[in-house]
């Protein structure tokens, strides 16, 4: 059958340690045999005075229908001294014979380390076997540390048989970025299409 839930906010909470330890958000999966239909989705902010943060992913199939979203957003992930912050990833696929996917937004948080370790923001991914339609922007959050290695995700929109259409829409990635010593990589974008690809700003 279909998910259908074109008027509802689905979110997870956040998840907070005080002192050293792991803060993990909840993910969102949303699966159908057929379609997908939602408003916003979005996941927790997870922070640690010291340790792991991560944010949860969010995670959707429509294995044989069409993907229709609102606003996917995961939420940010810092770590405020020592560690490894990791903001969720966003993954949408309408897999389908000529399923497409439709969406407004897509967002990734913020991954911060205060002091030595990792900060990873989330990556999007987009993948439909018909035409892949956004409607405003696709960006991945922020990445920083003081030393480490800090890397915002990346941006893959694949249409296997059809059109990737973003004429309105903006695509970027995070900055990434350590103030001390360690290795900065902002994420890359990708765009694929069997037919066409229509876009306006991508930075």
């Amino acid at each position: 059958g279909s998910v259908a839930m074109s008027a509802a906010t689905v979110m997870t909470g956040d998840a907070t340690v005080t002192g050293n330890g792991t803060a993990t958000s909840g993910a969102i999966t949303l699966t159908a045999e057929r379609n997908v239909d939602s408003d916003a989705l979005s996941t927790g902010v997870a922070s640690a005075a010291e340790g792991d943060a991560t944010s949860g992913a969010i995670d959707v199939v429509a294995t044989s229908g069409n993907v229709t979203l609102t606003t996917v957003t995961s939420g940010d992930a810092t770590v405020a001294g020592n560690g490894t912050a990791t903001s969720g990833a966003i993954t949408l696929t309408a897999s389908g014979a000529n399923g497409t996917l439709t969406l407004d937004d897509a967002l990734t948080g913020v991954a911060s380390v205060g002091a030595t370790g990792s900060a990873t923001s989330g990556a999007i991914t987009l993948l439909a076997d018909g035409d892949v339609t956004v409607n405003a922007s696709l960006e991945t959050g922020t990445a920083d540390t003081v030393d480490g290695d800090a890397t915002s995700g990346l941006v893959s929109v694949t249409s296997s048989n059809g059109s990737v259409a973003m004429s309105a829409a903006t695509v970027m990635t995070g900055d990434a970025t350590v103030t001390g010593n360690g290795t900065a990589t902002s994420g890359a974008i990708t765009l694929t299409a069997e037919r066409n690809v229509d876009s306006d700003a991508l930075s």
